[in-house]
């Protein structure tokens, strides 16, 4: 069972936002190594982190949970993909961008994705202190303030977890129910944090042996 095919069945406006999305919180950089020179570490649109955004956003939430947010029937990453570009068109509006739009790199994407990196750092800013006009949101944000901050530090979190975590190394598995994943090869995130990987196993120190001596007592 693969998952290469599910990309294509996304809207290439969520791809888009999405890549732009986790490109802005992990970008990639160049890095000095011993012996080696200056080699190109990955960022989190490479690694397709928006993918794992994606997914957890329309496949974690249990179906009560949906029913109370009115979701049955929506895409939490579409709603939450149009959020973004509220924060982003308002960040325009307001003359407060610090670099031109770029409607090339995600052509597919709206105005959040043709904001620079920096600039969607700071449209997501805008968002969490809700300097947008939240009748205008769609479901479930509409008129939910803790819900478009919380999405806010949600986004950030997913990013980090995607990137850092074993979910990398999934490869062919990555978008399959979790019972169906399995690690491919060792996490690129983990080379980037030095994390050598989990040790199975492992005694850790607990004290010293207590020598309790028992007492007979008469009843």
């Amino acid at each position: 069972m693969e998952a290469s095919g599910r990309e294509g069945t996304l809207s290439p406006y969520i791809i888009s936002t999405f890549q732009s999305l986790v490109h802005a919180i992990i970008p990639p950089h160049l890095k000095q190594k011993d012996y080696i020179g200056t080699v190109h570490v990955a960022g989190a649109q490479e690694l397709h982190v928006y993918e794992y955004v994606i997914w957890i956003l329309d496949h974690s939430m249990a179906l009560p949970v949906k029913e109370q947010l009115k979701l049955v029937n929506s895409s939490m990453s579409k709603s939450t993909a149009e959020l973004l570009d509220v924060g982003a068109a308002q960040l325009i509006q307001k003359g407060q961008t610090l670099y031109p739009l770029n409607v090339t790199a995600y052509p597919s994407g709206g105005p959040f994705s043709a904001l620079s990196p920096i600039d969607r750092l700071r449209a997501i800013t805008l968002i969490e202190r809700l300097d947008i006009n939240l009748e205008n949101l769609s479901i479930p944000y509409k008129n939910n303030p803790i819900l478009v901050r919380n999405m806010m530090d949600v986004l950030n979190e997913l990013s980090m977890f995607g990137h850092y975590s074993e979910w990398t190394a999934y490869g062919t598995t990555r978008l399959l129910s979790p019972e169906y994943r399995r690690v491919e090869y060792f996490p690129p995130g983990w080379f980037q944090a030095q994390y050598p990987g989990p040790s199975f196993g492992y005694r850790d120190f607990r004290g010293f042996l207590a020598i309790i001596q028992h007492r007979k007592v008469d009843v």
